[in-house]
């Protein structure tokens, strides 16, 4: 019965999500929900909870990163594999960039502290901390697979 809670919850998501006219890595978020999907154990009671508010915190992630992307790009600050060169920007840039990267942190531990409250009303103590050692694997050992998935850093 999870498992079909998961593959349509996923279907109805993709689907919707895909419908947008954004060019906005989902992807990258497409790939963390599988990620998610596979190794976090949920009750048939946690899991319908889990995702109501799981999807739109990834939703919101997106639009952070995005926001972060377009600044950059409307100054002309460019990415290569994820990185900039710092060497090829001037003063101006520089700041505008570090500034941003502080900026983003800052929105990305807000939205953090608010699903963290979404999730500990809903789930356990252990399955909580489960979830963020996977949101932590995640980001070592996923993060490669999806490299490039953004069409931003694909130039």
């Amino acid at each position: 019965m999870r498992h079909l809670i998961f593959a349509f919850s996923f279907l109805f998501i993709t689907s919707f999500l895909f419908a947008q006219e954004q060019e906005d890595c989902q992807s990258i978020m497409t790939i963390k929900r599988n990620f998610m999907e596979r190794n976090l154990a949920l009750s048939d009671n946690e899991c319908q909870a889990f995702w109501d508010f799981y999807n739109p915190y990834l939703k919101e992630e997106s639009e952070i990163f995005e926001a972060s992307r377009t600044l950059l790009h409307k100054n002309n600050i460019k990415r290569s594999k994820g990185r900039v060169d710092y060497t090829k920007l001037n003063d101006k840039q520089l700041y505008i960039l570090m500034e941003d990267r502080i900026d983003t942190k800052e929105k990305l531990i807000q939205l953090e502290k608010k699903l963290y409250e979404q999730l500990k009303k809903i789930l356990s103590a252990k399955t909580l901390y489960q979830f963020y050692q996977i949101e932590g694997r995640f980001r070592a050992d996923i993060k490669e697979e999806a490299k490039g998935a953004c069409t931003h850093e694909k130039q």
